[in-house]
């Protein structure tokens, strides 16, 4: 299956991205199919081949949930934006509901008779 996705390039903290055509088997820094057009966050500048990007999805390549917000933004595809990230498991907006036991009062606890343990004769 055909997947257009971002592909990093760029020194340490200075990413850009290509928008590259790939098989989805492979790695996303592996060999690409086409380039499509290219993403810089930090100005916010975009070049995208939009007629490329409209061919290659009417054969039926899927963008990635990031590229299909994109494409949206710019009006390459139609339709809403989807959820790109999830909320980790343990953060604070995913509070557990709270279960609280009450104590059981001291007099109310059962409790049961130790068996006396006879001691064993020691034969020397």
């Amino acid at each position: 299956m055909l997947v257009i996705r971002l592909q990093r390039v760029g020194k340490k903290h200075q990413a850009s991205f290509r928008i590259v055509l790939q098989e989805s088997q492979w790695k996303p820094q592996g060999k690409t199919l086409e380039l499509l057009g290219f993403y810089n966050p930090h100005s916010k500048e975009k070049k995208i081949q939009t007629e490329r990007v409209k061919y290659w999805i009417e054969k039926g390549a899927q963008p990635s949930a990031t590229l299909h917000n994109m494409f949206v933004d710019l009006g390459v595809v139609t339709g809403e934006k989807t959820k790109v990230w999830k909320a980790k498991k343990g953060s604070a907006s995913e509070a557990k509901p709270e279960v609280k036991s009450e104590p059981i009062p001291v007099a109310e606890a059962v409790t049961e008779p130790k068996e006396e343990i006879a001691e064993a004769e020691v034969v020397a």
